[in-house]
């Protein structure tokens, strides 16, 4: 390539790149942060790091992310701020696929601002934006692994604690960079290959003790529920699942899952024969499989796990750079088809919906407290999770009480304690046991609730302070009611 084609080149990517960071800074102005969200954030501000080390394994993601949350959350930034760190951490991700990756521009262009790299990531504020960036980084990476190797095995051992999904992409990865140093160590007939690839693999190893010690007895919560199948049922719900990853991601239906599978094959075995390798094949193969049967036996996936599958593709295509052809198809049908199912009407996280809908209104519900309800006021909740949007938003001056127990609580903890139910009437005994003198206090519910009989004329005399209107994309509606007490 001359220097003009290179400098050709650098602009048109620096234009792709720049223009990436102002469509998702503009998507971030306009995000109303939402319950999974405010529950790491708040999780982060009020719980030790020993505390979250006990309670980790009931929130279903290991500590990296909730760590990093942390410093910013403790020393009262707002709440917003966690938008903010996952924005940087996507706009370094891009950074790295924009000007290292060898794909065409076009490629690039089509993978940034489709739901890969757009939105689901840097907008929405998860730890999945760790994956993104782990595994572009570790791609980078690859051909230096063993001339780095601490710092490659530093990189897989975070990797296995940004999200549990991609415990496979890590592990298959290891097991890849611990087969290539056997290899090299066979043929040249000394164990130095060996030994420099041990001292990064000890990293995902110990990461992945570290992971098991977090989720010990992760059986005991409430929420975890593992399915019981015959080999039979197991193998069609494989099937079952595979299309359900495909299409929900797609939105093209069973031909065009097929298409995407048959283009995965062709570029896979090409890139295997070439490079004699058919472990990058595996890890992306044994990545996807992980994720079919996480959701078949434990839980069910949502479009945030599925958007990790497209960045195990892009290290795996990455890493085996060659069959050109069918890998960057691969790419520009599955970045142009999943944004073509972001603007679907039926999508909640629509692209229109996320320039001019309601996400949640815990903002909204936060600036009238802010205004019209002073913190020393009681303020009962029907849900903790749903309830700690809006306590994300008001800051600790804020304390809610759950009903079920009336406990003070913050973020949720998905334990048994959090589930109380309670009657009206045990609950109007309770408040008078618990706040004596009180005269009125505020009742905030949400669409799921923990009072199970309120009376129809009851409520009719209750004062309603706030009230949603319409419906939000995930399912935050609010009313918030004060009532006097008899």
């Amino acid at each position: 390539m001359n220097k003009l084609s290179k400098k050709t080149n650098f602009i048109i990517l620096t234009a792709v790149f720049v223009g990436y960071l102002v469509f998702n800074g503009i998507l971030l102005t306009g995000h109303e942060l939402w319950r999974d969200e405010a529950n790491v954030w708040l999780f982060a501000r009020d719980a030790s790091p020993l505390q979250l080390l006990r309670e980790i394994k009931y929130q279903g993601h290991p500590c990296l992310w909730y760590f990093m949350v942390m410093p910013f959350a403790k020393m009262g930034f707002p709440f917003p701020t966690i938008s903010v760190l996952s924005f940087l951490i996507m706009a370094a991700a891009a950074g790295l696929f924009v000007y290292l990756c060898p794909f065409h521009p076009v490629t690039k262009f089509v993978c940034l601002f489709s739901p890969m790299f757009s939105y689901y990531y840097p907008v929405v504020a998860r730890n999945y934006c760790l994956i993104a960036l782990l595994l572009i980084w570790l791609a980078v990476l690859y051909p230096e692994r063993n001339k780095h190797s601490v710092f490659y095995g530093l990189l897989l051992g975070l990797l296995v604690q940004s999200d549990t999904i991609v415990m496979a992409t890590a592990g298959l990865i290891s097991m890849m960079w611990l087969w290539e140093c056997v290899r090299k160590s066979l043929k040249e007939k000394n164990a130095d290959a060996l030994k420099t690839g041990a001292k990064g693999l000890v990293f995902p190893f110990v990461s992945l003790l570290f992971w098991i010690a977090q989720f010990y007895h992760v059986s005991d919560s409430p929420e975890y529920h593992m399915r019981a199948l015959s080999a039979k049922e197991f193998l069609s719900e494989i099937h079952n699942f595979t299309f359900h990853i495909l299409n929900r991601m797609t939105g093209q239906g069973v031909l065009f899952g097929w298409l995407l599978i048959v283009l995965f094959l062709a570029a896979g075995l090409f890139i295997s024969y070439e490079k004699k390798n058919i472990w990058p094949m595996l890890v992306m193969a044994g990545a996807f499989l992980f994720e079919v049967v996480f959701s078949i036996l434990v839980y069910q996936l949502h479009i945030w796990h599925y958007i990790a599958l497209c960045f195990s593709l892009i290290w795996f295509l990455w890493v085996g750079n060659s069959a050109r052809i069918f890998s960057e198809a691969l790419l520009i049908l599955l970045g142009i088809t999943m944004f073509m199912r972001w603007n679907a009407p039926e999508e909640n996280s629509s692209l229109a919906n996320a320039l001019t809908g309601l996400y949640s209104d815990g903002i909204h519900v936060a600036e009238y407290m802010k205004e019209a309800v002073s913190p020393e006021q009681v303020v009962l909740t029907t849900d903790v999770s749903e309830a700690s949007t809006v306590q994300a938003y008001l800051g600790k001056e804020y304390g809610f009480y759950y009903a079920g127990t009336l406990q003070k609580e913050t973020y949720a903890k998905y334990n048994e304690e959090q589930s109380t139910k309670v009657t009206w009437e045990n609950l109007k005994e309770n408040i008078a046991d618990k706040f004596p003198g009180e005269t009125a206090v505020y009742l905030l519910v949400s669409p799921t609730g923990c009072i199970e009989d309120i009376p129809g004329e009851v409520r009719k005399n209750w004062d309603v302070c706030y009230r949603t209107e319409g419906k939000s994309a995930r399912g935050e509606e609010y009313t918030l009611y004060r009532i006097v007490l008899e």
